[in-house]
């Protein structure tokens, strides 16, 4: 059971429902509004990141999925294993980027050479706060630098999103799904 109440989509502001219009009424929305202050600016940010054409659905999901992992984050994983499938993530690869030895051969299951580089960063990042020259240099050369920093935008997005989860150990929705689009938003 969550440590914190849900509000209600009638206790909400309009900027708050017109975002779970868009994205779902999930329980992490409905526990994040308790702080109106910062939600609506937190929600822009969310709406750049999941529509940016930067990435691509896969690659940001295949980001997502493997900072939840890493983070041990039940509710982020559950959320986005329903957008991984249609985004063309394999079950093989999924598992992959799930393994719990993490001890996986990213080429053996199909990942190209930029999604193993953003994998293994995404991995060294989170177990170790720190990126090292290796694999800095692997995903600049790979994405070149804007799309490094927004890659990096989406770690620490989903990354902090997972510890204030945790923290109040949401629970997972059972019915109400993330509600992800391609392109921009309006």
């Amino acid at each position: 059971m969550s440590r914190m109440p849900l509000t209600t989509v009638d206790q909400l502001s309009e900027p708050i429902r017109e975002f779970m219009a868009r994205r779902g009424e999930l329980n992490v929305f409905r526990v994040l509004s308790h702080a109106p202050a910062v939600f609506v600016g937190w929600t822009q940010m969310v709406d750049e990141l999941l529509d940016s054409p930067t990435f691509t659905l896969r690659m940001r999901e295949l980001i997502v999925l493997r900072v939840a992992h890493l983070q041990d984050a039940p509710y982020e994983l559950s959320q986005h294993m329903d957008l991984a499938r249609p985004a063309g993530l394999t079950e093989r690869q999924i598992e992959a980027i799930l393994d719990a030895g993490d001890n996986v051969d990213y080429e053996e299951v199909g990942f190209s050479r930029t999604e193993r580089a953003v994998l293994e960063a995404v991995t060294e990042l989170c177990t170790t706060q720190h990126l090292g020259e290796d694999h800095f240099a692997a995903i600049q050369a790979a994405l070149g630098d804007e799309a490094v920093t927004e890659l990096l935008m989406i770690v620490s997005c989903y990354y902090g999103l997972a510890l204030v989860l945790n923290a109040v150990e949401l629970d997972i929705d059972i019915t109400s799904r993330l509600q992800a689009r391609t392109g921009k938003h309006p």
